[in-house]
């Protein structure tokens, strides 16, 4: 059972981070498919701990959870190809869903996290969230106020609207 990464694949992340280039990554692919092999073994071990608890994981494949290495520079100023650190998302329906899961982000120099919820959901779906919310506030407010939550999270982060969204009051 892998209950960690290997250090040579938090390496081979640093040593992207200052090497971000084809002339560099083409020598280093070996390299880069050790990584994925071992991000594929850590992922197998924590889908089937994780399959205790969250029935959404269970059958899920980690080559359906985790995102490739290369970034998409069309219409970033940002002309890297290639991301500084490996990912997943954990969800039902895997990575291109819209469902919510979890994110996990490998990144050495203790830059990793773990991350839980739904990235930019359609209209309909954040409708229905924001809907949720603002039904259960005093449930939501319940549970991350917990010593419980606390132990393992620092709260809720992200993003924040500059204005209210339509029907829902600033309080």
């Amino acid at each position: 059972m892998k209950k960690h990464l290997d250090l040579s694949t938090l390496a081979f992340i640093r040593d992207l981070q200052q090497n971000n280039q084809r002339e560099w990554f083409e020598p280093n692919r070996s390299r880069y498919e050790a990584a994925r092999q071992d991000f594929f073994s850590f992922l197998q071990t924590l889908l089937e701990g994780a399959a205790a608890f969250e029935p959404a994981v269970v059958g899920q494949q980690p080559k359906d959870l985790m995102f490739r290495i290369y970034r998409d520079v069309r219409f970033s100023k940002d002309k890297r190809p290639y991301k500084d650190h490996i990912c997943a998302y954990i969800a039902e329906g895997g990575r291109k869903t819209i469902n919510p899961g979890f994110y996990l982000h490998i990144s050495p120099d203790n830059q990793s996290f773990l991350a839980g919820g739904v990235w930019m959901p359609p209209a309909p779906e954040m409708k229905a969230i924001r809907q949720e919310i603002d039904y259960n506030h005093q449930e939501l407010q319940n549970l991350l106020n917990s010593p419980e939550f606390k132990k393992y999270f620092s709260g809720l982060e992200g993003e924040k609207l500059k204005t209210n969204p339509k029907g829902y009051d600033t309080e």
